[in-house]
């Protein structure tokens, strides 16, 4: 039971934090029409999409850079030599590839909601 407490916390915190993440970056692209002189719904919603099309493309960059680093030689054979046995080697993998995933979800849900503001600016003031 404990198991799925912390699993649902953790799901509640990604989405809170997406979420608030998301909003601080609609305050910045906001600012950033509103010092450029933007005048129109379409240029804010546009604004907002972009923004959150960026997020999720940086989030996938994430997990690919992972891909990337344990797919390199030099990284591998490291930490072959070290003192680490396979267990805990296998271990620290799987740490660094669910991090990545972790950093894909918030930027999905942080994106989504960029995305979701994007299309809701435009309906109402479009």
């Amino acid at each position: 039971m404990n198991h799925i407490e912390n699993s649902s916390n953790f799901v509640l915190r990604m989405l809170t934090t997406g979420i608030l993440a998301a909003l601080g970056i609609g305050a910045v692209v906001a600012l950033y029409g509103w010092l450029r002189g933007w005048q129109t719904a379409v240029q804010f919603s546009n604004g907002m999409f972009v923004a959150g099309a960026a997020v999720i493309i940086l989030g996938g960059l994430a997990v690919v850079g992972g891909f990337t680093s344990r797919g390199n030689f030099a990284i591998t054979y490291s930490q072959s030599v070290s003192a680490a046995s396979g267990p805990e080697r296998t271990k620290q993998m799987l740490v660094e590839i669910l991090r990545g995933y972790n950093v894909l979800v918030f930027s999905v849900i942080a994106g989504i909601t960029l995305i979701g503001l994007s299309i809701l600016i435009y309906n109402l003031f479009g």
